[in-house]
């Protein structure tokens, strides 16, 4: 009987063709379905302009300092710096994913001399070698463009979070700043009561040597005089944690001569104040706008294209291998037929027939999916909160002042009523103290409502997330 033998490469293509015969029974599992709820209403729950968000947000409180403050800290944080090399790093993977997608070209080259133990002749053999490779991966089930899109995506999420920073950046600058300016402000009204004070003070020490007052009303004056001079050295140290703070954002060391803390000591200010309205747009706007939503949602997405990845890792891999190669050595042989050599062909490669890790690896993907889902509504549910929470607090805070206002108004009046009846002796001196301490109660009071205004106006801004886009900051930072 006659025996045919195939030639190989008619056998290598029926293997081929049974290989890829046996992927197409492979069961894929489906995508994720995910679910994700967005909220349906049109407006914040608390009273809010519907304009939409200033991306220079601390343009509002028409503070030229604060505005310097801010854009100083964008252009020179040390943390955004260290973001743009995050963003680099994404980029570069993102690079070298699409790099992975086309042909590979890679080289080797190498040479030797030595001579054979116990060889009778003492010539040396030397030999060279070179080799030049080449391969080209047939994306034939998607799995290199997926990663494409993948490492895209990241890209998408690193800007995000260093949009994010930025925005931390802008309302950490602008609090310190208030910081500062609340802590000038106390320290004025405890050292406007300090003179007053002390003004009481040596009136009721001269009428005491006048035997008019007892030494009860001196003490209890003097009392109160040190009590209040012992406040300015808080007053003055939450001054400079400020200054400090101030700073460390925009970059540069607090003692340096010539350096922010002095420039701002040098034109003292007041507690900004919102020049107009804040503009809050509306809840859909927020998630098209806070950075820590779009990276989260650029993650589900990367998630989503890394499934992609593991199911197209189901079916075989088709490379185009191609190579050329060369040999010589000293035997004084011209390169030749004989020395360079050369293949090329097709490789297939799969982790069938046993899937079960690949199968593993999809469900690995899919749960992580569906984290990252769970995580996206975690994070709009708590973006909408802190926004609603942060316009109420804000709102609250801004209808107690008129009414601190008027008692400051009030208490002055007493304090003057009441220094004036003490004159006349119609009044002993405890009035005069009690309407001193209500006046510097009510003015520290009104102090401090001006202080978290600003500070809840601030932090309603930042939980609006209204700071350009990563392309506008990127073109203000270059500015």
């Amino acid at each position: 009987m006659t025996r045919t033998v195939r030639p190989l490469p008619v056998r290598l293509a029926g293997g081929t063709a049974l290989l890829l015969l046996c992927a197409g029974c492979i069961s894929v599992p489906p995508a994720p379905d995910l679910d994700i709820s967005e909220p349906a209403s049109t407006e914040f729950r608390a009273p809010a302009s519907g304009e939409p968000v200033s991306a220079e947000w601390w343009q509002s409180f028409s503070d030229p300092a604060l505005a310097g403050l801010v854009e100083r800290a964008l252009r020179a944080s040390p943390a955004l710096r260290g973001a743009d090399f995050s963003v680099a790093e994404a980029e570069a993977l993102l690079r070298l994913a699409i790099l992975e997608s086309g042909p590979t070209l890679s080289s080797r080259a190498g040479a030797s001399a030595g001579r054979q133990a116990g060889a009778a002749s003492s010539r040396i053999d030397a030999s060279a070698n070179a080799a030049l490779t080449a391969g080209w991966e047939f994306d034939l089930f998607g799995r290199l463009a997926a990663s494409i899109e993948a490492a895209r995506l990241d890209t998408v999420a690193v800007r995000e979070l260093r949009r994010d920073i930025a925005v931390s950046i802008a309302s950490e600058t602008a609090l310190a700043y208030v910081n500062l300016r609340g802590a000038e402000a106390r320290l004025d009204v405890a050292r406007r009561n300090v003179g007053a004070q002390e003004e009481s003070l040596e009136l009721v020490r001269s009428l005491f040597d006048n035997g008019r007052v007892t030494q009860l009303d001196l003490e209890r004056a003097e009392t109160q005089y040190r009590t209040t001079l012992a406040s300015l050295p808080v007053f003055e140290a939450d001054r400079e944690a400020a200054l400090s703070r101030l700073a460390a954002l925009t970059g540069l060391p607090a003692s340096a001569p010539g350096s922010l803390p002095e420039e701002l000591l040098a034109s003292p200010g007041e507690v900004p104040v919102l020049s107009a309205p804040i503009a809050a747009g509306t809840p859909e706007d927020l998630l098209r706008r806070r950075p820590d939503i779009r990276a989260a949602e650029a993650r589900i997405g990367s998630a989503l294209a890394l499934g992609d990845v593991a199911r197209a890792n189901l079916f075989p891999t088709l490379t185009l291998n191609a190579g050329v190669s060369g040999l010589l050595r000293n035997r004084g042989q011209a390169i030749s037929g004989t020395t360079i050599g050369f293949d090329i062909g097709p490789a297939i490669s799969w982790s069938g027939p046993d899937l079960r890790q690949v199968y593993a690896r999809i469900d690995a993907s899919d749960a992580r999916t569906g984290r990252l889902a769970a995580d996206y509504e975690n994070a709009v549910l708590n973006a909408l909160a802190e926004t609603e929470t942060a316009l109420t607090d804000l709102l609250t805070e801004q209808r107690r002042t008129p009414e601190l206002e008027a008692a400051v108004a009030a208490a002055r009046r007493a304090a003057d009523l009441a220094t004036l009846r003490y004159r006349e002796g119609l009044d002993s001196y405890l009035g005069v103290l009690d309407a001193q301490r209500t006046l510097l109660d009510a003015e520290d009071r009104l102090a401090l409502n001006r202080i978290e205004t600003a500070r809840r106006a601030i932090r309603a801004y930042r939980s609006l997330g209204g700071i350009w886009t990563d392309e506008e900051l990127g073109a203000f930072r270059a500015g």
